[in-house]
C-alpha cells in the first residue's frame, strides 16, 4: 500500500488500542510520560513523543490532556497517589515504629527494582513547585498527604521515649520522608541494580538505627 492510504493505515494502528477503555488508555499515557520525563529533561519530551511510546497518535493524547504542562502534572499526581497508597499499606501494620519503618523501607526498595523510582520527575516538580505553587497545589496537597504517613511514624517514636517530645512532628515527617522515599529514589539512580539497590536500603536502616 502506497500513498495515502499506506498513511491512513498507520494512523489507524497508532490509535487507540482496539478493545480499550478511556482509563486504559489514558493510564498507557501516563506511563509513557513517566518514562520519558525520567529519562529526559521536560524540554525534550514532545507531547508526539511520548503518543508514540504509548503506541497511539499524538492527536489521541488531546482527548485527555491540554498540553504538556498539564499531562506533566497528572503524571506526577499518578506517581504520588500509587506511592501514596502502597506505603500507607506497608505503614500500616501492627507494631512499633521501627517495624512500620522497616516494612516501609522494604516496600521503597521493591518500588525502586520496579520503576527506579522516578527521580528526575521528583526534581522537576519540586522545582516548578517552588516557582509557580499556585499551578501545582493538588500536587502539594497530594504531597502534604504523603508526608502524614512519616509524621505519624515520628509521632509514635515520641510516645516511645526514642524521641524528644520537642522535636517539630510536621518537619520531622517531611525529613523522614526525604531521607527515605526520596533519597533511596535518588540515590539508586545512579546505582540501579538489583543488588545496589538492597544495600542502598540497609545503608538508610543503618543510619536510622533500627534492624532489618
Amino acid at each position: 500500500m502506497t500513498g495515502s492510504g499506506a498513511e491512513k493505515s498507520n494512523e489507524v494502528k497508532l490509535g487507540r488500542p482496539f478493545g480499550s477503555t478511556s482509563e486504559e488508555t489514558r493510564a498507557r499515557l501516563l506511563d509513557a510520560a513517566a518514562a520519558l520525563f525520567n529519562a529526559h529533561s521536560f524540554g525534550e519530551v514532545s507531547l508526539s513523543r511520548i503518543a508514540k511510546s504509548a503506541g497511539m497518535t499524538g492527536a489521541a493524547i488531546y482527548n485527555h490532556f491540554e498540553s504538556k504542562e498539564e499531562l506533566f502534572a497528572e503524571t506526577v499526581k499518578d506517581r504520588i497517589r500509587k506511592n501514596h497508597k502502597i506505603i500507607s499499606k506497608a505503614a500500616g501494620i501492627e507494631g512499633s515504629w521501627k517495624d512500620r519503618l522497616n516494612n516501609i523501607l522494604t516496600i521503597i526498595g521493591k518500588i525502586q527494582k520496579a520503576e527506579r523510582g522516578f527521580p528526575l520527575i521528583t526534581s522537576v516538580a519540586q522545582t516548578r513547585m517552588v516557582r509557580e505553587p499556585e499551578k501545582y497545589t493538588d500536587i502539594i496537597e497530594l504531597r502534604r498527604e504523603y508526608s502524614l504517613i512519616f509524621q505519624s511514624i515520628v509521632a509514635d517514636a515520641i510516645n516511645a521515649g526514642d524521641l524528644p517530645d520537642t522535636v517539630d512532628v510536621p518537619i520531622a515527617g517531611e525529613l523522614l520522608m526525604a531521607f527515605t522515599a526520596n533519597s533511596i529514589s535518588t540515590v539508586s539512580f545512579y546505582h540501579p541494580s538489583h543488588r545496589e539497590i538492597d544495600k542502598i536500603v540497609d545503608a538508610v536502616r543503618a543510619l536510622l538505627g533500627i534492624d532489618r
